[in-house]
């Protein structure tokens, strides 16, 4: 018996089936990479410098806008700072809003207008990788993201060094310790 005669070619119809076939599988796994990239978020956390604790972690994107809200220690009166969360995990320092003028306000900083009594600084061109402070029940309200309250100044140690970061890119599906 001739091997060479049982032997069949694979028509040209199959061999287009297989490569479709795996081209199909190239696109499902690349489409499926892409999905995974758009779905991960940055992770905004808020620690003790000295003892690396963590006070809250919550999952936030580009564009997402973060607030602090202040009251002036000195002075005794609101401050408060809207930052862009940007792609690149930085902050954009937006706006600020102060009820006056006093020790340690900027009284130069990007285009100033008054609004509800309140001296609005905008156009402030400011990044920061992160922000560092010294926690105080009384001066720090609140931290929130797009309006919503993750953390007030009381939950967290008294007098104690911070500092706020925009951790890089997690996936989604890891949990999220946000606090109320």
């Amino acid at each position: 018996m001739n091997l060479k005669a049982t032997l069949r070619k694979p028509s040209k119809a199959s061999s287009l089936f297989k490569n479709r076939k795996l081209g199909l599988i190239v696109m499902v796994v690349i489409l499926g990479l892409i999905f995974l990239y758009v779905q991960m978020d940055d992770t905004l956390v808020i620690s003790n410098q000295e003892t690396g604790e963590v006070y809250v972690s919550y999952k936030v994107s580009s564009g997402d806008k973060l607030t602090y809200k202040w009251i002036h220690s000195f002075e005794h009166i609101p401050w408060i700072e809207d930052y862009e969360i940007m792609q690149d995990s930085s902050l954009a320092l937006k706006e600020i809003r102060v009820a006056g003028f006093g020790a340690g306000i900027p009284e130069d900083k990007g285009v100033m207008t008054i609004e509800n009594g309140m001296v609005v600084m905008r156009e402030l061109n400011d990044r920061f990788d992160d922000i560092h402070w010294f926690n105080s029940h009384t001066a720090l309200q609140y931290i929130a993201v797009n309006d919503h309250i993750i953390i007030r100044g009381s939950d967290m140690p008294h007098h104690k060094p911070l500092i706020l970061q925009i951790k890089g890119r997690n996936f989604k599906w890891q949990k999220s310790h946000k606090m109320p």
